[in-house]
């Protein structure tokens, strides 16, 4: 009992933990407070800044995701091992973030708590693997990073659908993605990697992906298709770039064919159904 207590976060902090960000999405529908709205005008563009109640818990999540990770790490057994976890935090803050913009764009009703229900199955399993990954011995390691993985790709499609379904203006949406993406691709090469930041490799996601969304906004396509047309790149190159850290690795001809694969499938997918 006390070997799988080491190797999953403790049930009743976790429980605790994902109760109180769901109840958080929650109080956008019961609270409300005046819109404060500014304007801003910057060479010739108009941008309008609103601050709502919305706005405040967004926030409130963003915080309340973080310390609630740290939290959860404190009482692991490899925790003195890291000077701070704080990369962990990222991957559940950016999933509290995402699965709210998501579901606030649902009506409150039965579809709306079926959201939010698999939105918190979603953040205790982001939970459970940030916790399982602190330690490379963990016998569950390799599931968790496929599964960090995944979800990670996923978040950024769901990003991009809500992103796309709001109608964000371009000028909010490309930095937005192109910011998200070069996160995800952090995360994953350094999870994969052992720790290694690919901050030239990132950079690339960040501008690749960016100059996409931005040929794409007005491309007249359905919103779940825009998703998939700039999900699909971002894991074509985190699966090239995989390797490119490593200090003896040479790029060969042959790893760029499942990524290949993984662009035309997903842009077939994206702009022919």
């Amino acid at each position: 009992m006390s070997d799988n207590r080491d190797q999953l976060p403790d049930p009743n902090t976790l429980s605790i933990l994902v109760s109180i960000i769901l109840l958080a999405y929650t109080l956008t529908h019961f609270v409300s407070i005046p819109t404060l709205q500014y304007e801003i005008t910057f060479l010739g563009i108009y941008f309008p800044i609103k601050f709502n109640f919305s706005t405040l818990v967004t926030l409130l999540v963003a915080g309340l995701t973080a310390s609630g990770s740290a939290w959860i790490l404190q009482d692991h057994p490899a925790r003195d091992r890291y000077r701070s976890t704080a990369v962990n935090w990222l991957l559940p803050s950016l999933t509290s973030l995402v699965l709210m913009l998501a579901i606030e764009q649902l009506p409150f009703g039965g579809i709306w708590w079926i959201a939010a229900f698999t939105s918190g199955i979603l953040l205790i399993l982001v939970f459970i693997a940030e916790y399982i990954v602190l330690d490379p011995t963990n016998p569950y390691f390799l599931p968790a990073e496929m599964g960090i993985t995944a979800l990670s790709i996923v978040l950024f499609l769901i990003l991009a659908i809500s992103l796309h379904s709001a109608e964000v203006r371009l000028f909010y949406r490309v930095p937005i993605l192109s910011v998200s993406a070069a996160l995800v691709y952090l995360r994953v090469i350094h999870l994969r990697q052992n720790g290694i930041w690919a901050i030239t490799q990132g950079s690339v996601s960040l501008l690749l992906i960016g100059e996409i969304a931005a040929g794409l906004h007005y491309w007249p396509m359905q919103s779940v298709n825009f998703g998939i047309a700039l999900a699909g790149p971002l894991y074509a190159l985190i699966e090239i770039s995989d390797p490119l850290p490593a200090v003896d690795s040479k790029l060969q001809l042959q790893k760029f064919i499942w990524p290949s694969l993984i662009v035309i499938i997903s842009w077939g997918i994206a702009f022919l159904l």
